[in-house]
C-alpha cells in the first residue's frame, strides 16, 4: 500500500511561504494566472480562463483531485501576504520515488529570487520528508527566466528534447533538468566533462578539433599572421605546417589524456573560423577562455556567440563558479566580447605579455556564475 503524503506549509525565507492548494484560493489564483496569460501561454497554449466564481472552483476543484488522491504536491506561494504564483510536484511514480516539478510566478513578483528560494525549499522537503529520489524540472530553452531558476541552484541540464512540446501548432524544444536525492545540494563534478558539440544556431556550431583540421588551421592562421601574430605570441612560433602539425598533435594529446582543457573549431557556414577554448580549469572551479577568428569573418558576432556558448556549457554543465578572459589593451575588437557579455573589468596586469619582442599590458575581465544566470532576467 502507497504511504500518503500530506502537501505541508513551507518557508522560503523571510516573508515567503508556501501554503498547500485549497479550493478557496479559486478566485485569486485563476485571477493571477488570468492577469498573467501571456505569459504562461508558452506552457498551456490557448487557454481561456473562467470568468465567474462558480466557474474558476469548478475547475480548481478538477486540479485539486490530483493532490486528493496522492499524485501532487501542490502550493499557492505567498509573498509578504501577496499570492506570487504557485509550484508543485506532480506526476509523481511512486514505486519508482520520481516526480516532476513544474512553477510560475506573476510578473509584478518577478526578479526577486522568490522562485529560486520556492524551488530549494520544495526540493529540500520531496528529498528528506517525502523521499523521493529524483525530480525533473521541464522548460522550454526560449524561456530564459525559467530555465535560470535551477541553473543557480546548481541543478545540472541532462539533455534537450527536441520538439517535445506543441503550443499553438509552434514545436518547442525543452531543456530537461534532475536533480538527485544523493547529491542535493548539487555538488560540483570533480572532473569537468565538456560535451561534443555545441550547436548554436543554423550557421553556426562549435565542434571538438579533428586530424582533418590541421591543414585548414594552418591556412587560416598563415593567411592572417601579420594580424594574429600582433596579439598572439604561439603564432610566430609555427613556422611551417609541419611545426603546425606537430604543435597541433601535441596539443590534442594533452586535451586527450590529460584532460586540461577543452578546445572547439569555431564552424561559421560550414568552414573553420577560428577557434574557442576553455583553459586552466582550476580545483577552485574557475576557468580561463581564450579565442581567434579569422579577420574577415569579424563584425558578425560569430566569436560573441561562440563564447557565450562556451561559458553556459563552463557553468550549467560543468559548474564552474568563476571565467575570466585576458586581452591584450590595444586589442579593442578582442575586448569588446567581454564587455558585450556583461564580464567585469578588473584590473590591467602592466607588461604581462611579450610579443614580438615587446612588452604589453593585458586587461582582465571575469563574470560570476551567479552573474552570468542572472543575465537571462531573475525568475
Amino acid at each position: 500500500m502507497t504511504e500518503r503524503f500530506e502537501t505541508p506549509i513551507l518557508t522560503a525565507g523571510d516573508s515567503l511561504v508556501l501554503r498547500p492548494a485549497e479550493l478557496d484560493d479559486a478566485e485569486r489564483f485563476l485571477s493571477l494566472a488570468a492577469d498573467n496569460i501571456e505569459r504562461l501561454s508558452h506552457a498551456l497554449g490557448v487557454w481561456d480562463p473562467p470568468k465567474t466564481v462558480e466557474d474558476r472552483r469548478k475547475l480548481m476543484a478538477e486540479d485539486l483531485i490530483s493532490v486528493q488522491n496522492g499524485d501532487r504536491h501542490w502550493w499557492m506561494i505567498e509573498s509578504g501576504g501577496q499570492l506570487a504564483g504557485a509550484i508543485d510536484i506532480h506526476r509523481i511514480h511512486h514505486r519508482a520515488r520520481q516526480g516532476f516539478v513544474g512553477y510560475w510566478l506573476g510578473s509584478e513578483f518577478t526578479g526577486q529570487g522568490i522562485m529560486t528560494r520556492s524551488l530549494r525549499a520544495v526540493i529540500d522537503w520531496a528529498f528528506t520528508r517525502r523521499k523521493l529520489i529524483r525530480l525533473e524540472i521541464q522548460s522550454s530553452i526560449e524561456n530564459r527566466a525559467s530555465c535560470a531558476v535551477p541553473e543557480r541552484l546548481g541543478i545540472r541540464r541532462e539533455s534537450i528534447r527536441r520538439q517535445s512540446h506543441v503550443i499553438k501548432d509552434r514545436d518547442y524544444d525543452m531543456a530537461s533538468y534532475a536533480a538527485f536525492a544523493d547529491n542535493w545540494p548539487p555538488k560540483p563534478p570533480e572532473k569537468p566533462l565538456p560535451v561534443g558539440i555545441l550547436t548554436i544556431d543554423n550557421e553556426l556550431r562549435l565542434r571538438p578539433f579533428s586530424d582533418d583540421d590541421q591543414r585548414p588551421m594552418w591556412e587560416a592562421i598563415d593567411e592572417a599572421r601579420d594580424y594574429l601574430g600582433e596579439f598572439l605570441p604561439w603564432v610566430d612560433q609555427q613556422t611551417s605546417f609541419e611545426r603546425h602539425s606537430s604543435e597541433f598533435r601535441k596539443r590534442q594529446l594533452e586535451r586527450d589524456v590529460f584532460g586540461r582543457e577543452a578546445t572547439y573549431i569555431v564552424e561559421y557556414q560550414g568552414k573553420l573560423a577560428g577557434t574557442v577554448g576553455l583553459h586552466r580549469p582550476s580545483p577552485q572551479n574557475s576557468a580561463e577562455i581564450g579565442y581567434w577568428l579569422r579577420k574577415d569573418l569579424q563584425g558578425r558576432g560569430i566569436m560573441t556567440r561562440s563564447v557565450g556558448a562556451v561559458i553556459e556549457m563552463a557553468i550549467v554543465q560543468m559548474g564552474m563558479h568563476r571565467i575570466v578572459i585576458r586581452a591584450g589593451t590595444s586589442n579593442l575588437r578582442s575586448r569588446e566580447i567581454p564587455e558585450r557579455l556583461g564580464f567585469k573589468h578588473e584590473g590591467t596586469l602592466r607588461d604581462a605579455a611579450l610579443v614580438r619582442g615587446e612588452y604589453s599590458d593585458l586587461e582582465v575581465y571575469s563574470i560570476l556564475d551567479r552573474e552570468w544566470l542572472a543575465r537571462s532576467s531573475n525568475a
